[in-house]
């Protein structure tokens, strides 16, 4: 078997060396879209506002020039497929992205190659549209090479990945029926064969009183780098606060004074919301800094308070809902979105459960900590975990090629990432990311170059590497699925 393996990733590096131009402009056309979903901006066959439209339309529009047949759902999904539907294989990888921020060295939208570094810059090379691209240049390499498959390929292409998995949820109340095993290229090599529960929604509080403004944030998902705001008070009052915070709080902080008042600013470093830990929330560092000063009156000063006991620890401990499994390790809690309007702040928050974590309880625990600071609950939603057992023998198959192709004894593993396996049954996430350091520290600062971070970068060499073990994954899949 593994000779076999190798020989077909041969034939896998022969056929991505002669198309590498091909794979770099085709991701550069699809991220020079600005595919933010935005349900709010709805309209008749765009569900998720017209970028979104936009960005299925030409990845159908692309799957068409190639020969293969093309399906619109309802705008909530395109689907690019060869051979039979009705006994596919799935390959699921989404076109929306979340918002581009502020800060980048290189324009969020431009898909900038840097030939030196064979990298692509720009919000969604990564996550999700280099692997959208990826799944249909695999479609082209098998088809290519004329292997008779027993099962077809469809390939889906969603819109409403980063803000919910909205648009698979709308196909299951539909009916829609997925392939019988999908591939969802949102991840990391080898499988990932389990992902934490997550509740995600807004709490909020009465914040009147000589806070004039709060701004933190702007996706559920995404650690905010940057939070400000504006107070109504004496300048020489505040300069004296902020001198009397420890020095590592201070240097975090800025002021100058506006015709509004006193704009603290605040800086921290942006990163997943899945994984907080190295990164610095920037709401946690201005709430802290705001209630350590005593420069809030009214009832801004307990709202704000109460958010900086909530922001300190990302795993719930402020909260009384430390969890953690062997399965899945522990929970995170990190508060990511905050905003004043009326005397209101309004608070978003990501939260990832284990996978053994009763998801009920723990918002009935959460509310109750909530409401002892002062905060209420708004438009909770509460997804449960997914688990396909290890010793699956799709898993068991997938490892098998993963260790034959990178000669890595890496074991399958569990994450607080939300992919689509959530959404859609049956489907296993599996790459594109690969074990180690991440090549873009070579040649950006820190704090750029992430998924979900300023300057997202992509070294092509991930996007090929992926190709080759898609490919012969699909042909081991082939074999052994019903």
């Amino acid at each position: 078997m593994k000779s076999e393996i190798l020989a077909y990733a041969e034939k896998a590096d022969q056929w991505i060396n002669a198309h590498k131009a091909e794979f770099i402009a085709e991701i550069q056309a699809l991220a020079r879209i600005p595919s933010v979903s935005c349900p709010e901006e709805a309209a008749p066959g765009a569900p998720f506002g017209a970028a979104c439209r936009r960005a299925l339309d030409h990845a159908l529009e692309r799957g068409r020039a190639y020969g293969f047949d093309t399906e619109d759902l309802d705008g909530c999904a395109g689907v690019i497929s060869m051979g039979s539907r009705d006994s596919a294989i799935g390959l699921i990888a989404h076109l929306d992205v979340v918002p581009a921020g502020d800060g980048w060295i290189y324009p969020p939208f431009d898909a900038t190659y840097l030939p030196e570094h064979d990298a692509l810059i720009g919000r969604g090379v990564d996550d999700n549209k280099g692997s959208a691209v990826m799944a249909l240049f695999v479609m082209r390499m098998l088809r290519d090479w004329g292997v008779p498959l027993r099962h077809g390929l469809a390939l889906y292409c969603g819109v409403s990945e980063e803000n919910g998995m909205h648009d698979m949820m709308a196909l299951r109340k539909k009916g829609h029926v997925f392939p019988k095993l999908s591939l969802v290229p949102d991840a990391g090599f080898p499988v990932n064969y389990g992902q934490k529960g997550s509740l995600n929604g807004y709490i909020q509080a009465n914040a009147q009183g000589n806070l004039r403004s709060f701004q933190a944030g702007s996706a559920h998902n995404v650690i905010p780098d940057t939070a400000s705001c504006v107070i109504a008070a004496e300048e020489a009052a505040v300069k004296s606060a902020l001198a009397q915070l420890p020095e590592a709080l201070r240097e975090k902080i800025t002021a100058e004074k506006t015709p509004e008042g006193i704009r603290l600013t605040a800086a921290g470093q942006s990163g997943h919301a899945a994984f907080p830990d190295g990164s610095v929330n920037a709401i946690a560092v201005l709430s802290a800094a705001l209630a350590s000063s005593d420069l809030l009156t009214g009832p801004a000063a307990q709202a704000i308070a109460g958010l900086q006991r909530l922001s300190q620890d990302n795993h719930g401990r402020s909260e009384g809902v430390f969890f953690e499994d062997e399965t899945s390790g522990p929970l995170t809690l990190v508060y990511t979105i905050a905003h004043l309007k009326d005397g209101v702040l309004r608070v978003g928050l990501d939260c990832r459960y284990p996978i053994t974590c009763p998801g009920d309880k723990l918002q009935a625990s959460l509310i109750e900590a909530w409401s002892a600071l002062g905060y209420t609950p708004q438009e909770l939603a509460l997804s449960a975990p997914y688990y396909m057992p290890r010793e699956s023998p799709y898993v068991e198959a997938l490892q098998e090629v993963y260790h034959a192709l990178t000669g890595r004894e890496d074991p399958p593993y569990t994450m607080g990432g939300g992919t689509y396996s959530k959404a859609v049954p049956n489907a296993i996430s599996f790459g594109p990311g690969t074990p180690g350091p991440s090549r873009v520290r070579e040649f950006l600062p820190e704090g750029h170059g992430g998924a979900h971070g300023r300057d997202e970068a992509l070294p092509l060499e991930k996007v090929y590497s992926c190709a080759r073990i898609y490919a012969v994954s699909i042909l081991a899949l082939d074999e052994i699925l019903d």
